[in-house]
């Protein structure tokens, strides 16, 4: 249950979100009445307070935060539509978490190479490494086990855990193009001695390939 600190100094962002939710929640049932709707906007202000940030962390690889080695200071970047703390929060979660997989570094290398711009494509690249991972660590284990019953789970199991991360491109790709796909027909009559050239595409992100 989130709570609200008495004299609303906030500490984390578990509080500012609670203070932010029950501002929302008292302006909606308190329409009108001054009392109540200044309370909403105080509590409001002291959650902005906190969540909103007066610099914006610089973004490193895999698109995570960073922060300056130095005096542990916010780095300004280029400024984005909105930044704040429940952000960083996120971006230092997803980072503690592949490391606990230990994928931090194949993690953030997918997450670079696929251009990752959002925290959704972030997970999805983070679940693709950690899918991997995982799947030929159990291709290891198949590898060097002569139990045919238990090489043949192990196999099966490396041989899901790699399919769970192609599916993960795949929906990746399908994020991004929202699965639409073109397909152009042309006709072309000839007459007796002619010849033709029918060129036909398929294209699923307005890539043209053409068929001769």
């Amino acid at each position: 249950m989130l709570k609200i600190p008495a004299d609303m100094n906030i500490t984390d962002t578990a509080e500012a979100q609670a203070m932010k939710l029950s501002s929302r929640k008292i302006e909606t049932s308190e329409e009108g009445i001054s009392s109540s709707l200044q309370i909403a906007a105080d509590l409001s202000e002291a959650a902005d307070a906190y969540l909103i940030l007066a610099e914006i962390p610089a973004r490193g690889v895999g698109g995570e935060f960073v922060q300056a080695k130095e005096d542990n200071s916010l780095v300004a970047c280029p400024p984005r539509e909105k930044v704040d703390r429940v952000n960083v929060d996120a971006s230092l979660d997803r980072l503690e978490l592949i490391h606990k997989n230990g994928v931090l570094s194949m993690a953030l290398d997918v997450a670079e190479s696929v251009g990752a711009a959002n925290a959704a494509e972030q997970m999805m690249a983070h679940q693709m490494a950690a899918a991997h991972r995982m799947g030929f660590d159990f291709l290891a284990q198949a590898g060097n086990t002569r139990d045919t019953v238990e090489k043949c789970r192990l196999a099966n199991t490396a041989i899901r855990l790699l399919d769970v991360s192609q599916k993960a491109m795949f929906a990746l790709s399908r994020m991004r193009t929202g699965g639409q796909q073109t397909v152009t027909v042309q006709h072309v009559q000839v007459s007796d001695g002619g010849q033709a050239v029918i060129n036909g595409s398929v294209d699923a992100r307005g890539r043209g390939a053409d068929k001769k």
